[in-house]
C-alpha cells in the first residue's frame, strides 16, 4: 500500500488515538509530561513529509501545545478498522530505512579503502 493511499484513509478517522514508542515517549518526558507506552496520544493531523515522503502525525499531549512524530513512532490501537495496514507501513518503512543503513555502511566501507593508501605527502613527492 502506498504512503498517499494510507493517508487518504487515516485522515478520514481522525481524530486517531495512538500511543508512542521509544523516541515520541522520550521527548514527551524530556518536555515535562508524564507519559507511559499505555498513555493515549490524540492524532488531529497527518501529512507526508516534504522531504522523506514519511507520513507525519499531528498530536497535542495536554490539549494545548502540539508535536509532530512520525507514524512509524506511533501504535495505533489493535481494534482500529487501519491497524494492520498502519503496521504493514511501518514494516515497510522499517525494511527501507534497513536496506538505507547496509548501504551507507557499505560505502563508508569504500570510502574507507579507498582512502587507505593515500598519504597528503604523496602529491609532493618527486618522481
Amino acid at each position: 500500500m502506498s504512503a498517499q493511499s494510507l493517508l487518504n484513509e487515516l485522515l478520514q478517522h481522525l481524530p486517531i488515538r495512538a500511543y508512542g514508542r521509544g523516541a515520541v515517549l522520550t521527548l514527551l518526558r524530556e518536555m515535562g509530561f508524564a507519559v507511559k507506552n499505555k498513555t493515549p496520544l490524540e492524532v488531529t493531523d497527518i501529512y507526508r513529509d516534504d522531504n522523506s515522503g514519511e507520513l507525519v502525525c499531528k498530536m497535542s499531549p495536554d490539549g494545548k501545545g502540539e508535536f509532530t512524530a512520525a507514524l512509524t513512532n506511533l501504535k495505533l490501537d489493535m481494534n482500529h478498522p487501519l491497524y494492520r495496514k498502519v503496521k504493514n507501513y511501518q514494516i515497510e518503512v522499517s525494511e527501507a530505512l534497513g536496506k538505507q543503513d547496509v548501504e551507507d555502511t557499505r560505502q563508508t566501507s569504500i570510502d574507507q579503502e579507498d582512502r587507505s593508501g593515500f598519504r597528503v605527502g604523496s602529491l609532493y613527492k618527486n618522481k
